[in-house]
C-alpha cells in the first residue's frame, strides 16, 4: 500500500504527460521527463492505475494566482465562514468574464454578473440574497466602495418572499403519516413534535431522566437558548412514552431515539408511503413538526405565549415564520361562513385513538445484545513469553514488595528457574 503520495506530485506527474510515455517509452523514460524518480513513478501508477479524473485544471490554478484571489483570501479566509463557498462563485465569475482578474473588474463586470440569469431566483427573478452577498463581499475586498452605495447592487428586497407559514401537516396529512409509520421510535418522535412543538435536536435529546410520569411532562434541552424547558404532554402520549422505555430497555441516561440522520431518512420514507410528496423532498423534513403545532395550536385558539412557552420562540418569530394561513378562519370571518373550532386540548384527543392503535399495531423490533465472538487472533495468538531473567532481579531486588516478591518466587520455584 502507497502512503505518503503528495497531490502536487500526481499533478506533476501527469502534466508532464506520465501515463503516456509509460505505455509508449516505459517508467525510466516518463521518470526522466517528468523529473521524478523511478520509486516514485511506480508508486503513482500502484495507487492510480489509470490517469486519475479529478485533477486541477490550469485555469483554477490561473485564478488562484491572480491578484484579486489573494487578496480575497488574505482577507476572508480567517474572518468569515462561508469564505470557500465566496472563493467559489468568485471563480465561476472570473470564468463568466473570460477569466478577467477580479482586482480588474469594473462597473460593467459587476452589471454583468447582477444580471446573469442562473444567478436570480426564480419566483423573485432578481438576484440571490446568497449571490448578492458573496458579490458585494468582493466588491469590498476589491476596494470598490463606491459601487456598494448605487441602488442596482443593494440587497434591499432581493430576499424571497416568507412562504414558510404554509408549512405543515393539515389533519388528512397527519393522519396519513402516523397510519404508514411503522417504527415505534418515528411515531413517538412525530408525536411529542406535534404536541410539544420542540426542535428535533431537543426530542432527540430526551433520556427517560427527563419525564416526569406524575405531571405529565418532558424537560428538553433548548440548544439556541442553552438551557431546559418543560413541555406538557397529555396522559396517552407520557403513557407510550413509559411503554417505549420499557419495550425496548432504555437506560435512565440513555437517550429515547436515535440519530438525526436515521430519523430523518426514516421520516422521507414514510412520507412517500403515505403521500405527502412535498414532506418526501424537503429538507430538514423533521421541523415540520414545530410548524405543524404552532399553526394548529394558534388555529385551536391555543395563545400565543402559551405556544411561544411551549416552543422556547419568540411570539414575533412565530407570526412570522411559524403560524400557517388557515383558509376556513378567514372565509369565517371575512364571508361570514359557519366555523366550528375545537379547543385545542379537545383537538389533540381526537387523534388518541389513532396514536394508541398505531402503537400497539407496531411489534416490538428490540435488538438482541449479543456478546462479542472472539477474533481468530484472539484464538491463534499465543501467550506471551515471560523474561525470567528480569523476575530473578525482581525477587532479589530489597526494595520489591513482599507480596509481589513471595508471588514471582514461587513462579520461580514452580518453573524450576531458581
Amino acid at each position: 500500500m502507497v502512503v505518503g503520495l503528495r497531490k502536487e506530485t500526481l499533478e506533476r506527474f501527469v502534466e508532464a504527460n506520465g501515463y503516456e510515455i509509460v505505455l509508449k517509452h516505459g517508467v525510466t523514460a516518463a521518470a526522466n521527463v517528468s523529473g521524478l524518480s523511478r520509486p516514485t513513478v511506480y508508486a503513482i501508477l500502484q495507487k492510480y492505475p489509470k490517469q486519475p479524473k479529478r485533477i486541477i485544471p490550469q485555469y483554477a490554478k490561473d485564478f488562484a494566482n491572480t491578484e484579486g484571489a489573494k487578496l480575497f483570501l488574505d482577507r476572508n479566509r480567517n474572518r468569515i465562514k462561508t469564505w470557500k463557498k465566496c472563493y467559489h462563485l468568485g471563480f465561476k465569475c472570473y470564468l463568466l468574464l473570460g477569466k478577467k482578474d477580479p482586482f480588474s473588474w469594473v462597473v460593467d463586470d459587476y452589471r454583468k454578473l447582477w444580471m446573469y440569469e442562473k444567478f436570480a431566483d426564480t419566483l423573485t427573478q432578481r438576484t440571490r440574497d446568497s449571490v448578492a452577498f458573496v458579490l458585494r463581499l468582493w466588491m469590498k475586498t476589491m476596494g470598490k466602495h463606491d459601487l456598494l452605495q448605487q441602488e442596482e447592487f443593494a440587497t434591499r428586497g432581493l430576499k424571497r418572499p416568507k412562504s414558510r407559514k404554509s408549512w405543515c401537516l393539515e389533519d388528512t396529512d397527519l393522519y396519513n403519516l402516523v397510519k404508514s409509520i411503522k417504527c415505534h421510535y418515528l411515531l413517538l418522535v412525530a408525536e411529542i413534535g406535534v404536541k410539544s412543538g420542540g426542535r428535533i435536536s431537543s426530542i432527540l435529546g430526551v433520556r427517560p431522566l427527563d419525564c416526569n410520569f406524575e405531571k405529565d411532562l418532558v424537560m428538553m434541552f433548548e440548544p439556541k437558548v442553552k438551557d431546559y424547558r418543560p413541555r406538557f404532554l397529555d396522559q396517552g402520549c407520557m403513557s407510550r412514552v413509559k411503554q417505549y422505555i420499557s419495550d425496548y430497555q432504555v437506560a435512565p441516561d440513555e437517550v429515547l431515539f436515535p440519530s438525526y440522520s436515521t430519523v430523518q431518512k426514516a421520516l422521507k420514507t414514510v412520507a412517500v408511503t403515505a403521500g405527502v410528496s412535498r414532506l418526501a423532498s424537503m429538507w430538514g423534513a423533521t421541523h415540520i413538526f414545530k410548524h405543524t403545532f404552532v399553526t394548529h395550536g394558534a388555529f385551536h385558539n391555543l395563545s400565543m405565549e402559551s405556544i411561544s412557552e411551549q416552543t422556547g420562540t419568540n411570539p414575533n418569530t412565530l407570526r412570522d415564520f411559524y403560524v400557517g394561513v388557515k383558509e376556513r378562519k378567514l372565509r369565517h370571518e371575512l364571508l361570514g361562513e359557519k366555523l366550528d373550532v375545537l379547543p385545542y386540548h379537545e383537538w389533540v384527543q381526537t387523534f388518541e385513538p389513532l396514536w394508541r392503535q398505531q402503537y400497539s399495531d407496531i411489534p416490538v423490533q428490540r435488538k438482541n445484545k449479543t456478546e462479542r465472538q472472539p477474533k481468530t487472533s484472539d484464538l491463534t495468538s499465543k501467550s506471551r513469553a515471560i523474561n525470567w531473567v528480569a523476575i530473578k532481579r525482581l525477587v532479589e531486588n530489597p526494595k520489591t514488595p513482599i507480596a509481589l516478591r513471595n508471588y514471582w518466587f514461587a513462579k520461580l520455584k514452580a518453573e524450576g528457574k531458581n
